[in-house]
């Protein structure tokens, strides 16, 4: 008999998805515009024309998924730290991932609705990161 524990590999897929979705937003670019035919501007953490609205937001979702890496890491290692089932907090943390891309992006729309604008890498990557892990949390609690 061996006392081997098995490896989650919901734990481990919701690990990839949000270190990958925080280093897409972290890294690149969350939305841009086109400032009337003389060049496309950005928004990201460091760049100039990001609004309040979207760089808080920006803010809150790299938070959310390191709270998310640790729920995963926490799962994943042979003695947790924490014992309590932190699926339902997972669940929560990635709706709050989608709400808070969802209010990013909506305050660089509003703010720059007079240009041609688009979501960018960032925008994609913690949207997706957050719709997948939810899904994966909700499983992981519906198996439990």
């Amino acid at each position: 008999m061996s006392s081997e524990r098995n490896i989650d590999p919901f734990a481990v897929m919701i690990l990839v998805l949000s270190v990958i979705g925080l280093i897409l937003l972290a890294a690149l670019d969350f939305a841009a515009f086109d400032l009337n035919g003389s060049g496309t501007r950005w928004s990201c953490l460091s760049c100039e024309y990001s609004t309040t609205g979207d760089i808080i937001a920006q803010v809150v979702i790299l938070i959310l998924l390191i709270l998310q890496i640790v729920i995963a890491l926490n799962e994943l290692l042979p003695k947790r730290l924490i014992e309590k089932d932190l699926n339902l907090i997972g669940m929560i943390l990635a709706c709050l991932t989608i709400l808070f891309v969802i209010i990013g992006i909506a305050s660089f729309g509003i703010e720059y609705s007079e240009y041609y604008w688009w979501p960018e890498t960032g925008f994609y990557g913690a949207i997706i990161a957050g719709i997948l892990n939810l899904a994966l949390f909700f499983l992981k609690f519906k198996n439990r």
